[in-house]
């Protein structure tokens, strides 16, 4: 049968496996380091409010998040490209320099 914790006995598991670590206070308190792992990104994403048993995360900011992580990733890849690009440049003109040397 599944254990069920308080709001504040979750709060204060997450920042117990935050001190002494998540398989740790997995193992101490009988449940598995992905549920605190869960816990702990409901707790951020929306406070002690959403660690409620059976709360659900907004569609809206769910979606949002989504919209976000692929903004970033979409960031990454573009910051990646100009990095690529400015070392062809570097390259491009020494070789270019080298050859107008000699």
């Amino acid at each position: 049968m599944k254990k069920q914790f308080t709001v504040e006995q979750r709060v204060n598991i997450v920042k117990e496996a935050e001190q002494i670590g998540f398989n740790e206070a997995a193992h101490k308190h009988g449940i598995s380091s992905r549920a605190i792992y869960r816990w702990k990104d409901k707790f951020i994403s929306g406070g002690e409010k959403a660690l409620k048993y059976g709360a659900k995360i907004d569609p809206e900011v769910r979606s949002l998040r989504e919209e976000n992580d692929r903004l970033k990733k979409l960031i990454v890849k573009q910051a990646l490209i100009i990095e690529i690009k400015e070392e062809l440049i570097k390259k491009t003109s020494l070789r270019i320099s080298k050859e107008s040397r000699s």
